[in-house]
């Protein structure tokens, strides 16, 4: 009889910790892999990231975050480039944002043709691949619904040559 109640002492914690895990992987951490060149030079098709779910819960996205997003059937990985409310355009290769020029601190493949200007809806935001002359983005299809966002990928997991942080 006390061999079945420690077996049972034992499957409880197995239990919890399984749930625990499960409950880590629904709403705090989960992967996503990168389909396509829409995101060179930054990120590469086949590339596997982890990404974070938390940051939707708690707080705003950032301008030139990279994100995840559900657009059917299936998810695209884009970085933030307007905010709800702003005016964006493209001109001469440059980012305006309400009239003023914006700068970001990462690497863009290609020419971004003019567009413009756009004003994003409240709750969305306006994404952008980072190959920009092989990526189907907001300009294709319209700015992104905040519910739409998963999380934020945040390291490179595979391939291990490739270990990085997402930026």
């Amino acid at each position: 009889m006390d061999e079945i109640i420690e077996f049972i002492k034992d499957m409880f914690k197995y239990i919890i910790i399984v749930g625990i895990i499960i409950l880590i992987r629904i709403y705090v951490l989960t992967t996503t892999e990168v389909v396509g060149n829409s995101m060179e030079p930054n990120l590469n098709d086949g590339n596997i990231l982890l990404v974070e779910q938390i940051t939707q819960r708690f707080s705003d996205y950032n301008r030139f975050d990279v994100i995840v997003f559900e657009r059917s059937p299936s998810y695209l990985i884009k970085r933030i480039i307007g905010l709800p409310g702003e005016t964006i355009k493209y001109e001469d290769n440059k980012l305006y944002i309400n009239d003023k020029l914006v700068i970001g601190d990462f690497e863009v493949k290609g020419n971004t043709d003019d567009f413009g200007p756009v004003t994003i809806p409240d709750n969305s935001y306006f994404v952008l691949g980072d190959n920009r002359e092989d990526s189907k983005d907001s300009r294709t299809f319209g700015a992104i619904k905040r519910n739409k966002i998963i999380g934020k990928p945040f390291f490179n997991i595979w391939p291990f040559n490739e270990l990085k942080i997402v930026k």
